[in-house]
């Protein structure tokens, strides 16, 4: 396969992956029933992302192994990146920022050792940092929140307002980073704003889609846009902490699998105490897993799932295929929640969404065209070393892996 057919592959990916979480959540939180608890789903979500990640790294080592043991050919490690998936989510500004690395890829540097153990080979791998939890704490209340809201909000709702992030992102950048924005970037930030503000202006209540649970618009709201603080707040704490750190480590660093088990073994530990803390009544009396169903199971597999999604992205997508991704899911949930849910489509919602679309378009292109120099210079470098360098991917959430998180949140569109 072609560079040019993956990188549309990954795009109509992207869609699918990001219509079908945002949807299939909004159905799972107003169905008639037992109500799941949110807090527990990002417990389930984070186990599950733990386990995968951990599976990976013990399937690259074993292969690798093999292949060494045989002398057969030099095996392409499962990992084709050293990016931080998740970030978030998230899908979310967790992937505002680039992680820069040398492209080496590092489990097969370390992994030519052919007498080294599995045991020697995690504890390589699995580096823990401490600030990592910092990151984790973040993306754990943007996760509970992003529940919150699409609770509240319908998904075409939420998708719009839940593009504030690309807001909070450069706010934190300026204010904590002292980054300095352009005028077509501050022109984008204003066409975003207004947007969302014509959005929430709309008779959200009078449109909105048939309900089997109790809602709160307000709280909707303001969930969503606390998500945005988060996903934005996270970006910015991986460059202004977590970044330098890792640039002074000794030796390479860990894989993208080893970064998100790091997240996901603080996530998951962060996340029980909030399920326990919000929720332990609940838990008590009808257990953690109440209200699960098949379809429950599938939305925690999506979330988990969108930080893979996010790596590929990542790799082959640039910002401009990845905000007509955005802008293609938008459609997409919002034709499917007129004709499945019943929302109504008002000329105020059009009218924001075409503001925040041009918005994504105007910020997208102009960081595309600023950094046009340094993608040059880094695309002659692979090719002149692609015979035994990785592509290197950059992104900071979270992808809030998600990140994949990003994640998810940051897998969040």
């Amino acid at each position: 396969m072609t560079c040019f057919d993956a990188k549309y592959l990954v795009l109509i990916l992207l869609v699918v992956q990001n219509t079908c979480l945002v949807l299939l959540m909004r159905y799972s939180r107003t169905r008639p029933g037992t109500m799941y608890l949110g807090s527990t789903a990002v417990c389930c979500d984070e186990a599950m992302k733990l386990i995968t990640c951990l599976g990976i790294i013990t399937c690259t080592y074993y292969l690798q192994k093999r292949n060494n043991n045989d002398g057969s050919a030099e095996y392409s490690q499962l990992n084709s990146s050293d990016a931080d998936a998740d970030d978030k989510q998230l899908e979310d500004g967790f992937d505002e920022f680039d992680d820069d690395g040398d492209g080496i890829d590092n489990n097969t540097a370390q992994l030519n050792q052919s007498n080294e153990t599995f045991r020697e080979y995690l504890r390589d791998q699995l580096q823990f940092d401490f600030r990592m939890g910092g990151v984790a704490l973040l993306y754990t209340v943007q996760k509970n929140l992003l529940y919150v809201a699409i609770s509240n909000l319908d998904a075409a709702v939420f998708q719009v307002t839940y593009q504030a992030k690309i807001l909070t992102t450069a706010l934190f950048s300026v204010l904590l980073l002292k980054r300095k924005l352009s005028k077509q970037k501050i022109g984008g930030l204003l066409l975003l704003t207004m947007g969302v503000a014509l959005v929430q202006l709309d008779k959200v209540e009078d449109n909105a889609s048939k309900s089997y649970q109790e809602q709160n618009r307000w709280a909707g709201v303001l969930a969503v846009l606390g998500a945005c603080c988060t996903s934005g707040f996270g970006g910015v704490y991986f460059e202004l902490v977590l970044k330098p750190h890792q640039a002074d480590s000794a030796g390479p660093p860990p894989s993208v699998w080893a970064k998100n088990v790091q997240l996901s073994t603080f996530a998951l530990i962060i996340a029980l105490t909030t399920a326990f803390i919000k929720d332990h009544k609940a838990i008590l009396s009808d257990g953690f897993f109440q209200g699960y169903s098949p379809l429950v199971l599938l939305v925690i597999t999506l979330e988990a799932g969108g930080g893979l999604v996010v790596a590929a992205v990542i790799k082959y997508a640039d910002n401009i295929l990845k905000s007509f991704a955005t802008a293609v899911s938008i459609v997409t949930s919002t034709i499917v929640s007129m004709w499945v849910f019943g929302f109504i489509v008002s000329k105020l919602f059009v009218q924001g969404s075409l503001l925040v679309f041009v918005a994504i378009g105007l910020y997208s292109r102009n960081e595309n065209a600023s950094n046009s120099n340094y993608a040059e210079k880094a695309e002659m470098e692979a090719s002149s070393s692609r015979s035994d360098k990785g592509l290197q991917s950059q992104t900071s959430d979270i992808a809030m892996m998600n990140m994949n998180s990003r994640r998810s949140s940051d897998a969040m569109p």
